[in-house]
């Protein structure tokens, strides 16, 4: 009985990824290094987080990214994580709805779940989601993406009117990268990190439309050297 016990205690234990720290390829501070190894820690003293996972560019083989994408799941209620600094982008989902959210084709957990590295899980719930959902994953809407960029662009034109150039380089760049998406999903390419997109639109002949997005990519690289 003590035998079978222990066994159970063991198969219900929370699970740190032994590589956490060369998932993530690029770190884009100290702070955000830092950050994720506190969250990682109270997970495992709290049974409600049943998974930590990056995503984006950070955890992809490219040469740049700007910051780090996490997602947590949870039971029921939220817990109180500590704010994270400016450089990740923390999203929560509570467990019951990211299966809905799948079947719905929500495109951030798409991503997340087909390119996402784990760096905790509880009972390998990350792990059997992912072998559940990889091969059943909805390509990004083509609806959705284009009316976000015709959103994007309407707010950058609004915001270049208003002199505000640095926001509007932004939308701007933010309704490229939504046209980029929605060129690969219409050629049924589900679309990678925002780094890789222009070598995947050039696979299918959308060079115009992959050199935009670079020269985008590369004035904002401009603007952030300069920036103070």
């Amino acid at each position: 009985m003590t035998r079978q016990l222990a066994a159970e205690k063991m198969a219900d234990a929370p699970e740190v990824s032994t590589d956490w720290l060369t998932a993530v390829q690029r770190w884009p501070d100290d702070a955000a290094r830092d950050w994720t190894l506190g969250a990682i820690k109270q997970a495992m003293a709290d049974e409600t987080i049943e998974a930590i996972v990056a995503t984006g560019s950070s955890v992809r083989d490219v040469e740049f990214s700007e910051d780090l994408d996490l997602v947590y799941v949870y039971q029921k209620c939220r817990p109180a994580l500590p704010r994270p600094p400016i450089s990740i982008d923390l999203r929560g989902y509570e467990e019951a709805e990211v299966t809905q959210k799948l079947a719905e084709g929500h495109d951030y957990l798409s991503w997340t779940v087909r390119y996402g590295r784990i760096l905790f899980e509880r009972g390998c719930w990350w792990t059997n989601l992912r072998a559940e959902w990889n091969d059943r994953l909805s390509l990004p809407s083509v609806s959705e993406a284009c009316s976000r960029a015709e959103k994007a662009k309407f707010l950058s034109m609004e915001l270049r009117e208003a002199g505000d150039e640095d926001a509007a380089d932004e939308l701007q760049l933010s309704s490229l990268t939504h046209t980029c998406r929605a060129a690969l999903s219409r050629a049924h390419i589900f679309p990678r990190s925002r780094p890789e997109l222009d070598g995947q639109l050039r696979e299918i002949g959308e060079h115009s439309l992959a050199d935009q997005l670079v020269g985008a990519l590369e004035r904002r690289r401009a603007r952030q050297r300069i920036q103070p």
